[in-house]
């Protein structure tokens, strides 16, 4: 080894290491894929950004839930009544389902913008895939890393924080399986917006289209359901009604099955897309 490829070896190397990444061997279309994903789930539970995460969603989730279900009705117990007196239980879900679902899909949307974007615009994607490591193994990194953080901050621990809140409001506590299949269909909406978030990042070089097109689907997905019902069936633009019911134990109508099956069936759709366009991608 000349001294000169020594030396650019060794860069390499505290590059690597920089990155949160160790040398990898091997080839196939998921080469590298175990080192990329420890790195991408370093970045969420090894630092304190997993801190900050817990703080932020419990506030806006839980903290929203708790002002209806608690503050409110001590401060305005006559505006509470107004508000059309639903019980504990029922305004908990309500209030609940609905931040989890509207304020989750924003902020996955705002917290994975930057995944695929930033990597091509800072050249570390195009160093990655250099190296014996795969562009479909890269992707699936950055999917699953998200969505294990989805399912940890905002899923699961201010779900686990409600039921709490629930059992002090309705002194009983809320039946389970309906309840883990409500938030399934929560985490069912976030993987939606984050899959679009990474197909928009594979075609675009900068943020503004993915927050454009990601964003314009959630809040122009819900006007133009206003005046076009059947687009219901397709995109998730009342996915918070579909968990509402599910954690309830209510029948859900034709409409609600149709856009479960429809989100479902297109997450793995821009997954698909994502895939191969990186894959012809040139960085």
């Amino acid at each position: 080894m000349t001294i000169q490829s020594q030396t650019k070896t060794n860069r390499d190397l505290r590059l690597a290491a920089r990155q949160g990444l160790l040398p990898a061997r091997g080839s196939g279309w998921l080469a590298g894929f175990g080192n990329m994903l420890a790195k991408e789930l370093g970045e969420w539970f090894r630092t304190r950004r997993w801190l900050w995460q817990i703080l932020i969603w419990l506030i806006i989730i839980d903290g929203l839930v708790a002002f209806f279900l608690f503050f409110v009705p001590r401060v305005q117990p006559a505006a509470a009544q107004a508000a059309g007196a639903l019980p504990p239980e029922v305004m908990g879900f309500v209030m609940f389902f609905s931040t989890a679902v509207m304020g989750g899909s924003i902020g996955i949307i705002i917290l994975a913008q930057d995944e695929i974007i930033q990597e091509k615009q800072s050249g570390t994607a195009a160093w990655i895939l250099s190296k014996p490591a795969a562009r479909l193994a890269f992707i699936l990194a950055k999917l699953l890393s998200n969505i294990a953080a989805a399912l940890v901050f905002i899923v699961a621990l201010p779900g686990l924080f409600f039921l709490g809140e629930f059992y002090l409001a309705a002194h009983r506590v809320a039946p389970l399986a309906p309840f883990l299949g409500g938030l399934g269909v929560v985490l069912l909406a976030l993987v939606f917006y984050l899959s679009l978030v990474i197909l928009l990042g594979v075609l675009f070089e900068s943020r503004g289209p993915v927050l454009a097109i990601a964003l314009g689907i959630i809040f122009g997905g819900r006007i133009i359901a206003n005046h076009v019902p059947q687009i219901a069936y397709v995109l998730p633009v009342s996915m918070d009604g579909g968990a509402l019911a599910v954690a309830q134990g209510m029948p859900l109508p034709a409409m609600l099955v149709s856009q479960l099956i429809s989100t479902a069936v297109l997450s793995i759709v821009f997954v698909l897309a994502a895939l191969w366009r990186f894959q012809h991608t040139e960085l």
